[in-house]
């Protein structure tokens, strides 16, 4: 059996059923370049499952995972994700190859920025397409994120943009919510639109230290934004009455 498993935000959102799981696989593996805890360590996992939990990188998923996954035909294992494994699609092909080998799987969901997001004040469901904001290179510079939040905006719709993450990369690389602004910012600007954007940042959600900061002014300023991550951006589509007063109720939070 292969399980893949959602691990939340922190180790204390790891669910009774995925520590069962956990404990009984032959092999554990944790990938690490997808996202992080906002509170506590990875190797906190080793201590509540009582067991060692394995790291491996986006090249070890997608290039190197079959071996592993060919091995749960006569031993379970298990691959945790932090958040909930199927938010993104980064990890259906590893359900679609188990398929095809016939190998059985299960998920176990876990919590997601996507569960946070009505800490916001605005209505979970009046959100649109989710986007992620990728870092603006030399010689790779797309836009295709800001066509959807364009998209999400005509019918009123708000956006959570999930911001870039470098884990690749020496020293490692996590977009902040100021840079995500700047990002969407330098677009429009190329694109000379004319209508002003608002923005609220949502960092290390789950975390103790959790912050929301709702506006330009306060996410620019904010020394917090090189403090606290994993962090995301909302840009709000219409807002009506009751969420406009949710958000001016973090506003008096500062």
């Amino acid at each position: 059996m292969f399980y893949l498993i959602g691990i939340g935000l922190k180790p204390a959102h790891l669910t009774l059923e995925a520590i069962e799981c956990i404990k009984k696989c032959g092999q554990v593996f944790l990938e690490d370049y997808t996202s992080e805890y906002s509170q506590g360590l990875a190797r906190e996992l080793n201590e509540i499952v009582g067991r060692e939990i394995k790291q491996i990188s986006r090249n070890d998923v997608e290039e190197n995972f079959e071996s592993a996954l060919l091995s749960a035909t006569a031993n379970d294992i298990a691959l945790l994700v932090f958040g909930n494994p199927l938010t993104a699609t980064t990890h259906i092909q590893l359900l679609l190859d188990a398929k095809e080998k016939g190998i059985k799987y299960k998920v176990i969901p876990g919590i997601s920025i996507t569960n946070m997001i009505a800490e916001s004040g605005l209505d979970e469901y009046k959100f649109g397409r989710t986007v992620t904001i990728c870092f603006q290179l030399e010689n790779f510079k797309p836009e295709t994120f800001f066509d959807q939040m364009i998209e999400n905006q005509k019918v009123g719709l708000h956006t959570l943009c999930l911001l870039d993450i470098k884990k690749d990369q020496r020293p490692q690389r996590l977009m902040n919510a100021k840079e995500g602004v700047e990002i969407l910012e330098e677009i429009a600007g190329k694109r000379k639109l004319k209508k002003k954007y608002e923005y609220i940042a949502l960092l290390a959600m789950a975390s103790d230290k959790q912050r929301i900061l709702v506006g330009k002014e306060n996410i620019m300023n904010s020394k917090e934004i090189y403090e606290l991550f994993p962090q995301c951006l909302i840009v709000p589509g219409k807002t009506n009455e009751k969420e406009k007063e949710a958000l001016k109720m973090h506003e008096r939070k500062k």
